[in-house]
């Protein structure tokens, strides 16, 4: 009924109600508004000088008013550095760390903000090892020996007689080296001040590991910031075979890199990716994630930073990385290049026998939505030695019964309908229905669900049949095929989260996260996979204090403890209706339960850097990290008395002085 046509009796209800109620109303609003944008602002600005520098303390000096924000950013990053000092000085165990700078043909004013970043290292226990690899460029010996001239005894340089590309000419500086670690720099590339002092710490702090690497940022040519920051994961081997989001910036133990042989000829271009993989392989102790930004990674023309078209052979070359990788941990896989992702796909050869897989569905009437998930297992997975548990919690429906004998009659031997007559109780009827189950590998799955991907079972238990592997989701799609699940990240008292959720199926959003191979802390019970003997080994689902709400997150932890990583592939895909013949349902007592048991891990999802918001779109927390902008930087080197050199002036050594 149009506004217009509706009976005079309901217009003087009507403006009693826009003027007498609405109007004061409203007012009430704006002021409560900018009130509340008031307090906003000011909690802002506190934010931003507590949060910028919370993993230090330091004296900010007194605030300053009205003062440009680029100006006020350089002061307070300008301090920061400064305090960091003494604490760098004071560390137990000071090693020597060689940065190894690998030259060819770069300009010559990017060459000296690259080596300006070195010198400007509040940590001062380094040493450059740089070797030219026959560029033929005057200019860049030039800048090469003035830097030498400005730190007696910190250089050591060397030129090739001719072009050996970059696995020799990087080997050559490692042959240079006397540092107990080395540290990776690119020609073009800028550490922030602080970045060997971080290492520095972390060594200290983390009992010597062999290999470390940190957070980094993009930067055009001319040094600007563009792109977010890249802000990763702690280690994942997973996730590291397909993508090598380690990077900028890598620390090694010398050792360990002249143990392994150094960096490979015939992998150019995946050079650093190959060196990881054989690095982690050869370690003894775990890797180190540094959580802080420490690297500016330049994005110019013919630099894989701007695009992989520049080096189309990196490709080639990094395909056969993860391949032999694979193969030499005894894990045979095909490797592809996906170019929408610029990720390598890797399909794991399976076990040579097809174990019995044993599919558990808990169902409750809605024989439309039983219906269609059996209809698509048996229709579409090319994936056959199943048997499926329908677990029945006291339908009443005829017509469930009878779509539970269609399907039986059609498979005759493979289904299995197990009455549980009870409250609803997730973890019990999947408890139940496991213990009866005759199969290696259990898939726990809605009613609800509906296959998309054909080979559904083969990929996830491509994963699962590793002895490291705990529970494999899946990529879970809402009907109008945006992501419901692509796995689920940790939320300290909000317990868990899907992370990319309500996002297009095919977004590229946070480096493709929802379509790449990667580790997360849990993933749904709407559909996973997991051995049998693990699900029984950790006690399956609680079905006691987590019936309904959490039990997934709390099984996964539980695997986890066991010392099996949880695993999210998005190239296994179901449709989920999530849930329509139960509805929502209220939690409070299984938060309780998952605050007492899962405090620590609720607060340190090692898949979900602590510098990201943690919700359904990951994104950067606002200016909760230290990213300073190029004339920042700038700044401060030529507070250290760099800025002679980076502006190509003549300078004067110190010994001469």
């Amino acid at each position: 009924m149009s506004e217009n046509s509706r009976p005079s009796t309901f217009r003087p209800a009507r403006s009693l109600l826009l003027h007498g109620v609405a109007r004061p109303l409203r007012k009430l609003s704006s002021i409560a508004k900018q009130a509340s944008e008031a307090l906003y602002d000011a909690v802002k600005s506190m934010d931003r000088q507590y949060n910028r520098f919370f993993h230090d303390s330091f004296d900010a000096g007194p605030t300053q008013v009205a003062v440009d924000g680029d100006t006020a950013e350089q002061a307070l990053i300008g301090r920061y550095w400064a305090s960091l000092k003494p604490r760098f000085d004071a560390l137990p165990y000071q090693p020597l760390v060689s940065v190894l700078v690998p030259v060819y043909k770069v300009p010559a004013a990017l060459l000296r903000e690259t080596l300006a970043s070195v010198a400007g290292q509040i940590y001062d226990r380094w040493e450059l090892c740089i070797v030219d690899d026959a560029s033929g460029m005057p200019e860049i010996d030039a800048v090469i020996r003035t830097f030498a001239d400005l730190h007696p005894g910190r250089v050591k340089y060397a030129i090739n007689d001719k072009n050996g590309h970059i696995s020799v000419t990087s080997n050559r500086c490692l042959e240079l080296a006397a540092g107990d670690y080395v540290a990776l720099l690119d020609h073009d590339d800028v550490l922030l001040p602080h970045a060997l002092g971080e290492m520095a710490r972390y060594i200290n702090h983390r009992d010597r590991p062999e290999i470390l690497y940190s957070d980094e940022r993009l930067v055009d040519k001319d040094g600007e910031r563009f792109h977010g920051p890249f802000y990763k994961p702690d280690w994942s081997p997973f996730f590291h075979l397909s993508v090598n989001y380690t990077t900028h910036l890598s620390v090694y133990k010398t050792e360990l890199l002249r143990k392994i042989g150094g960096f490979r000829q015939g992998f150019e271009g995946a050079q650093d990716h190959d060196l990881m993989l054989r690095a982690v392989e050869g370690s003894t102790k775990p890797v180190v994630h540094v959580p802080f930004i420490l690297y500016q990674w330049r994005a110019l023309e013919g630099s894989t930073a701007s695009s992989i078209d520049e080096k189309p052979y990196a490709v080639v070359n990094g395909v056969k990385a993860v391949k032999e990788a694979c193969e030499r941990r005894y894990r045979p896989a095909e490797v592809e290049w996906e170019r929408e992702t610029f990720h390598y796909k890797i399909k794991f050869e399976l076990p040579e026998h097809e174990p019995l897989v044993s599919i558990i569905i808990p169902s409750k009437d809605r024989p439309e939505l039983i219906g269609t998930c059996l209809d698509s297992i048996f229709r579409l997975s090319t994936y056959k030695n199943v048997e499926i548990l329908l677990v029945d919690n006291g339908s009443t429906d005829p017509a469930a019964f009878a779509t539970y004998q269609k399907f039986q009659a059609a498979e005759p031997g493979r289904i299995t309908v197990i009455a549980h007559d009870a409250p609803f109780n997730f973890g019990a009827m999947n408890n139940v229905a496991a213990r009866q189950a005759k199969g290696e590998y259990l898939v726990l799955l809605n009613n609800d669900t509906e296959v998309v991907t054909a080979r559904w079972l083969e990929e996830l238990l491509s994963y699962a049949q590793f002895p490291d592997v705990g529970a494999v989701g899946c990529k879970l799609l809402y009907p109008d095929l945006t992501i419901q699940h692509a796995g689920l990240a940790l939320v300290d008292r909000r317990i868990a989260a899907h992370s990319l959720k309500y996002l297009p199926h095919n977004t590229s959003h946070y480096l493709d996260s929802a379509n790449t191979l990667r580790e997360v802390a849990a993933v749904t019970a709407a559909c996973l996979m997991v051995k049998r003997a693990d699900y029984l080994a950790v006690g399956g689902l609680d079905e006691v204090d987590l019936p309904n709400g959490f039990g997934d997150v709390d099984f996964c932890l539980k695997l986890a403890r066991l010392g099996r990583r949880q695993v999210y592939t998005p190239h296994a895909t179901l449709i989920h209706y999530e849930s329509p013949s139960r509805g929502a349902s209220i939690e409070n007592y299984e938060k309780m339960v998952m605050l007492e048991r899962w405090s620590h891990e609720l607060l340190n999802d090692p898949y979900m850097n602590f510098h990201l918001l943690r919700h359904e779109h990951v994104s950067p927390a606002i200016e909760a990290h230290i990213d300073p902008k190029r004339e920042t930087l700038r700044d401060y080197w030529r507070s250290v008395g760099l800025g002679p050199y980076i502006a190509g002036r003549a300078v004067t050594p110190p010994s001469e002085r």
